[in-house]
């Protein structure tokens, strides 16, 4: 199994998942003509693609879901409530996959994909751990917090995608609206550097041998900010852990693909 960020952040979300014949993207957050751009930068196109996996509703997630859905009848696997709840509550004949359920897995191909309930701010949202030939990986994203629920489904995994959306103390003072701001800092809006830390350090079985930290805020975030924090956690939970993996956290970009990490 192998997988590239091909986006990540307020402006769009979307990760492209192979094993075997099987190319699958987690989210669809870029329109349909960046998102071929930005496949064909890494060696794939839309032809290649199995499925789409959505998250939630969030239009950083869906962006280009419906033109997709539309020019390439490509498989959907949604919840149906976000699906009720979002731009493909109208479209007509699209090619869905079965429900999805929180703890009730499903194939596509050679992937199997976990469903896993998360607190945020969208009608029925999801985060994914997903499993190859004994190879697992999850994508955690747009969660205010990480539970023990959550927790207890990401050991074991070979790697990890995860949020640290926000610096809390220049989010509190950036222009963003105050409501805007309650809104992120809750328990239903973005996890934080802190709460970030606070899981690696906490929570995180260590396993992981690549962690890469997504959906920063270009506005209320800084990557070396968000780097720093991860690693500081890792050297206070194990000092040689931190030493050995350094090299490997690694930092999702808004703008252009990650680059290929192969598990």
């Amino acid at each position: 199994m192998r997988f590239n960020v091909l986006a990540s952040g307020s402006s769009g979300n979307v990760t492209l998942i192979n094993s075997g014949k099987t190319s699958v993207l987690v989210d669809c957050g870029l329109s349909a003509r960046e998102l071929a751009k930005r496949l064909e930068a890494v060696g794939s196109s839309v032809d290649e693609l199995n499925a789409v996996v959505i998250t939630h509703e969030h239009s950083d997630h869906i962006r280009g879901l419906k033109t997709l859905a539309k020019k390439s009848n490509i498989r959907i696997y949604i919840s149906p409530i976000a699906c009720a709840s979002s731009i493909l509550k109208d479209a007509q004949n699209l090619n869905l996959g079965e429900p999805l359920q929180p703890g009730q897995p499903f194939e596509v191909g050679d992937l199997t994909f976990y469903p896993v309930k998360t607190p945020h701010d969208s009608v029925d949202p999801l985060v994914f751990r997903i499993e190859s030939h004994g190879v697992k990986m999850a994508i955690v994203t747009d969660l205010g917090y990480i539970p023990r629920s959550v927790a207890q489904e990401l050991k074991g995994c070979d790697a990890l995608v995860l949020e640290a959306n926000h610096e809390i103390d220049m989010l509190k003072v950036s222009s963003y609206p105050w409501a805007t701001k309650q809104r992120i800092l809750s328990q239903v809006g973005h996890l934080s550097n802190k709460e970030m830390a606070r899981f690696l350090q906490q929570d995180f079985d260590g396993k992981a041998q690549h962690l890469v930290l997504a959906h920063l805020s270009q506005q209320n975030n800084h990557p070396e900010l968000a780097r720093l924090a991860a690693l500081e956690a890792l050297e206070a939970k194990t000092p040689l852990f931190a030493m050995l993996n350094e090299q490997k956290v690694l930092l999702a970009k808004p703008d252009s693909p990650l680059g290929w990490i192969d598990l």
